[in-house]
């Protein structure tokens, strides 16, 4: 066997970023359906399991589809487009997000804190991460994972947060605050949680003002030397 190739329904596009620094790795659309191939048969690294997958095979050299197990052909792979899935599928945020559309339901006051909490994001811009993506470790990227916008903000999360130029941000929950900064009155920020506690598909970010913006999961990215090095802000 050659390769295994994975089908997944086009509207789940976007999980495919959890892969997409992976080398070789080509998408083909075919209708509702996006094909993913390249990827090595003995494969079992856990970001496939968490893809919402319809179809796994194992294709031969010749073309031919097997379904897991068996030994006789399923199908046979048709001619489809293939492109480069880094090519496909940008890094970039879409713009609503980093910064993103601010939420005016209810008023949040941010004071500064009486005591200090270790930041686990930072808010840097791309050139900044690149340099420190150059020569950081590798065990110091793998506990990390960034998005970036058109403005060429990036967010970095992870611990240890790296020593970056910009703004620090503790984690609670899904939410992030400004370092050095809490709820006012303090209690109010259990009641922020609860509120914000049913959309586990993304960060809420907070600024010392009190705005605050929705930042989806599905754009942040793995912190890998080549994804860094390939994020480009169009």
């Amino acid at each position: 066997m050659k390769e295994m190739i994975i089908v997944l329904p086009l509207t789940q596009l976007e999980t495919l970023g959890n892969i997409r620094t992976w080398p070789d790795l080509q998408v083909a659309l075919s209708g509702d359906d996006i094909w993913v191939r390249g990827i090595p048969a003995e494969s079992t690294d856990i970001r496939l399991r968490k893809l919402p997958v319809k179809h796994t095979y194992l294709a031969d050299f010749e073309g031919r589809l097997f379904l897991p197990g068996r030994q006789t052909p399923h199908d046979t792979l048709k001619r489809m487009t293939w492109e480069a899935l880094t090519s496909f599928l940008t890094v970039e945020l879409p713009v609503s997000a980093l910064p993103g559309k601010t939420r005016q339901t209810f008023t949040i006051q941010l004071t500064p804190a009486p005591q200090t909490t270790e930041p686990a994001a930072v808010i840097t811009n791309l050139a900044h991460w690149k340099a420190y993506a150059d020569n950081a470790p590798l065990i110091r990227l793998q506990q990390l994972s960034f998005a970036v916008c058109e403005s060429e903000e990036v967010l970095v999360i992870g611990a240890p947060v790296p020593s970056l130029p910009g703004k620090a941000y503790v984690v609670r929950n899904n939410l992030l605050l400004p370092a050095g900064y809490d709820f006012d009155p303090s209690m109010a920020g259990a009641f922020i949680i609860e509120q914000f506690a049913a959309d586990k598909d993304a960060m809420i970010l907070f600024h010392p003002d009190g705005q605050w913006e929705r930042i989806p999961m599905n754009c942040f990215v793995m912190a890998t030397r080549s994804a860094i090095r390939l994020t480009n802000v169009l």
